[in-house]
């Protein structure tokens, strides 16, 4: 099985965040979640003969959770290829909850993940895995604050209400898929 240069890239970065990042999130609470980070536009890029994904084989959408209501992802797909690319890579916090409106202080924060019918908030930031304990370090101190800016706009009650219809009813979930 041949590997392109991309593939084989993902696979270092994911080899470097399952082998230390991971494990030392779980020692601080993190755990793998239900939800799967859905596929975006965002995650392809066009060509002549249509969209074309930047994601592989080797993807994986896992999500990890501490606190609600934010779910953590690696993008470990999405970057440059080059010598020292597996260096870098993404790493996502996301609302799970479709379409919901947030108050405009957090606009900026969070950007939209624009997926089929709707979207999702996330915020992105870029971590440099050539110091994984500064990765977990920063990974944990921006979830954090990402949840205390939630808790600071009212936003945190109204996301859990949300969260807990849609388990309760998970074929009529609006989900953007």
């Amino acid at each position: 099985m041949s590997l392109t240069d991309r593939e084989k890239l993902e696979l270092m970065r994911q080899g470097i965040i399952r082998g230390f990042i991971i494990p030392q999130l779980e020692e601080r609470g993190y755990l793998v979640s239900y939800w799967k980070r859905p596929i975006s536009l965002e995650d392809m890029y066009l060509r002549d003969d249509g969209w074309k994904p930047l994601y592989s084989r080797f993807t994986s959408w896992e999500t990890y959770r501490k606190d609600y209501p934010l779910y953590l992802f690696f993008n470990t797909f999405y970057g440059d290829v080059y010598e020292k690319a597996y260096k870098n890579c993404f790493t996502e916090y996301l609302i799970s909850i479709p379409n919901y409106q947030l108050t405009p202080s957090l606009l900026g924060v969070f950007t939209r993940l624009n997926v089929g019918n709707g979207y999702y908030w996330k915020h992105r930031i870029p971590i440099n895995l050539s110091y994984p304990e500064a990765c977990v370090k920063i990974i944990d101190a921006t979830y954090d604050e990402l949840v205390i800016s939630l808790a600071r706009e009212g936003v945190l009650d109204e996301l859990e209400k949300l969260e807990s219809k849609i388990k309760e009813h998970p074929r009529n979930n609006g989900s953007c898929k």
